[in-house]
């Protein structure tokens, strides 16, 4: 299956204008439609990647080549026991794309299929120069690893770049990943993470936490599975916002299959830093 890119992320929240403030105040996305329950904010040539909306509930959307590939994932995805449902025409408008699919994934977060995506024909420019230059992935929580991981693997055909203990990270293009499954005693979205130009912006927007007083839940540091430096925040919905910087990318990620790193906090920041996240602590100390 040809997926074109990791399209958006929708958290489900209950105060609007908190999220805003937070999304464009704080994290520097650019604020771009917005009605009583729901506000778009964009990070790139997307015309939006994070959706805040209220009683719509959780989302992540892939995009695909061809209007014919959802086709060829429904069939799929019945196979594998997970039917899709094509969303209507007022649905599709809502979301900004010509057609999709909707498929709740066993942790209970709807993933839509989506074809041609609107694209913005002007540049992205946020509240500050935090660097933002891609959307780059999303963590999902996860009580039944086994189960997602054959849901997002055999379902919906993406390919596992590593693991760390139970934690798996998945591509769906050259990127080391885009969708990581942490095991959980919870299901839900975990967090999400924003590419940022440098390292220097990753120290930068730490001290941009650290002067608003955010939380730092994790970082800095640097991922050993993807390469990638990050720092993550707590924003709307609970959700984790992370910028991160040198994720690995090419053909290398594919060729050498996956690997399997130490159920350790070690296998989620290489620099050693303290995460109060249970996911990212591991289930083994050292």
């Amino acid at each position: 299956m040809t997926y074109r890119d990791l399209r958006y992320l929708r958290v489900d929240v209950e105060d609007l204008d908190a999220a805003h403030a937070f999304a464009a105040g704080v994290f520097a996305l650019m604020p771009m439609d917005r009605d009583e329950t729901r506000a778009l904010f964009r990070s790139d040539a997307r015309n939006y990647a994070l959706c805040c909306a209220r009683g719509e509930g959780q989302a992540v959307a892939l995009t695909v080549a061809r209007p014919e590939d959802l086709d060829a994932l429904a069939d799929r995805l019945a196979a594998y026991g997970h039917p899709a449902t094509r969303l209507s025409p007022e649905a599709c408008a809502a979301r900004q794309v010509k057609q999709a699919l909707a498929v709740a994934a066993p942790n209970g977060v709807t993933v839509e299929l989506v074809w041609r995506p609107l694209t913005s024909g002007w540049p992205y420019h946020g509240g500050r120069d935090a660097g933002i230059s891609d959307f780059a992935a999303v963590s999902l929580c996860c009580r039944d690893i086994a189960a997602n991981e054959a849901f997002w693997v055999k379902g919906l055909g993406l390919r596992i770049s590593d693991y760390a203990g139970d934690a798996v990270f998945l591509a769906l293009d050259e990127a080391h990943h885009r969708i990581a499954l942490y095991p959980s005693d919870r299901d839900g979205i975990l967090g999400a993470s924003w590419e940022v130009a440098t390292r220097d912006h990753i120290m930068r927007n730490w001290y941009h936490f650290q002067k608003l007083q955010l939380p730092v839940v994790a970082g800095p540091g640097r991922q050993p599975t993807s390469g990638a430096s990050f720092v993550t925040t707590r924003g709307p919905g609970g959700i984790l916002f992370s910028y991160i910087h040198g994720m690995e990318k090419g053909p290398q990620i594919e060729a050498r299959g996956p690997r399997q790193f130490a159920d350790t906090a070690r296998s989620h920041c290489a620099w050693g830093s303290s995460s109060t996240q249970p996911e990212f602590q591991g289930r083994i100390e050292g």
